[in-house]
């Protein structure tokens, strides 16, 4: 089982190793799309400051209530919504970055029982506080693997 600590570290430093990840990409190249409907790196980069904004709510009622109902969201319809496309990335990364940090600075104050907490989400059924954080890293790390993989695609277009 991976630590406490080491989940709070995770949570805490992702922004800063995607922001690292995008160093030095052309407006461009942020803008390059692998598909007419696919999302573009800072699309991308937006669904996970989406993400991490839904997940410090999920956090939050998970806390503080018994087995809360956890929203699910549309994350196309999301993205689509707040044109990340044509917004700083920046301000995305600044987001990204806050809402994580609230989220690491609320699984501080978790004594061993907090992370069992549990709350339903509706399409993935019942979940701890330890089983969200850790879905939660796991769906940024792939979609850091795919702004890797997106990067080198976009650089060659």
């Amino acid at each position: 089982m991976v630590e406490n600590a080491e989940i709070i570290e995770s949570v805490r430093t992702l922004p800063a190793r995607v922001a690292a990840e995008l160093e030095g990409l052309s407006e461009n190249e942020l803008r390059w799309r692998p598909a007419d409907d696919a999302w573009s790196i800072k699309e991308v980069v937006g669904h996970l400051r989406d993400d991490s904004e839904v997940w410090r709510r999920r956090l939050y009622m998970m806390i503080t209530k018994t087995e809360p109902v956890l929203p699910a969201y549309d994350q196309e319809a999301l993205v689509r919504e707040r044109e990340y496309q044509d917004a700083d990335l920046g301000a995305i990364i600044g987001d990204f970055q806050r809402f994580r940090l609230d989220v690491a600075e609320n699984l501080k104050t978790l004594t061993g029982d907090g992370w069992e907490r549990t709350g339903q989400h509706p399409d993935w059924g019942q979940m701890t506080v330890r089983e969200g954080m850790e879905r939660m890293i796991r769906h940024t790390d792939g979609h850091l693997d795919q702004l890797r993989q997106m990067k080198e695609k976009a650089r060659g277009a």
